[in-house]
C-alpha cells in the first residue's frame, strides 16, 4: 500500500512539475491581441506586441478582405489598404471616402495624387469607416468584350436557324 501511494505521489509531482501556470490578469489577456487568434469572421487583428494600443476601422469596397480590422494606433489609410489585403487592378485609390465619429462632412482621400505628390496621408482614427471605391473602367472595358462576344454570337446562332429552315 505503501509503494501505491509513493508511485502515485512520484507521478503527480512529475505531471505537476511538467506543467507550467502563468498568472496573468484580464486586463493583460485583453490589451494582448495576437494576429493568430482569429476573433470572428470579417474580423482582422493586425500587429503584435504587448501594450499596442489597436484601434477599430471598418472598411470595404474593392479590397480582398472587407470588414472590421483592428490596426495599430497611428496607422494612416495607405497601411490599413495593406493590411486588409491591398489593391488591385479594380481598386480606385482616388475618391476614397472616410466617415470619422462626430463629423457630419465625409472625408475624401485622393491617395493615388496623395502619393504621387508626396502630400500627407491621413492616419486613421477609432470608429473611421472606411470605403475603397471600385475601378468600374477596367470593368466596363471586360463587360463591353463579353457582350460584344454574346452578341455576335446571338447573330450566329440565329443566322444558322434561319438558314436550316
Amino acid at each position: 500500500m505503501a509503494k501505491r501511494l509513493l508511485c502515485h505521489v512520484m507521478l503527480g509531482a512529475l505531471l505537476l512539475g511538467s506543467v507550467s501556470v502563468n498568472a496573468e490578469s484580464v486586463e493583460d489577456k485583453f490589451a494582448q491581441i495576437s494576429p493568430t487568434q482569429n476573433p470572428g469572421l470579417g474580423e482582422f487583428v493586425h500587429g503584435q506586441g504587448y501594450g499596442k494600443i489597436l484601434i477599430r476601422v471598418l472598411m470595404f469596397g474593392a479590397i480582398p478582405q472587407q470588414g472590421v480590422h483592428y490596426v495599430p494606433e497611428g496607422t494612416d489609410l495607405l497601411f490599413s489598404i495593406l493590411y486588409a489585403g491591398g489593391y488591385t487592378d479594380a481598386t480606385k485609390l482616388n475618391g476614397i471616402t472616410i466617415r470619422r465619429r462626430g463629423q457630419k462632412d465625409l472625408m475624401e482621400v485622393d491617395l493615388k495624387d496623395a502619393m504621387e505628390d508626396g502630400e500627407k496621408i491621413p492616419r486613421l482614427q477609432d470608429g473611421d469607416i472606411v470605403n475603397v471605391p471600385y475601378n468600374w473602367r477596367r470593368d466596363i472595358s471586360t463587360i463591353s468584350i463579353i457582350t460584344g462576344f454574346m452578341t455576335a454570337m446571338t447573330g450566329f446562332t440565329l443566322s444558322l436557324i434561319a438558314l436550316s429552315k
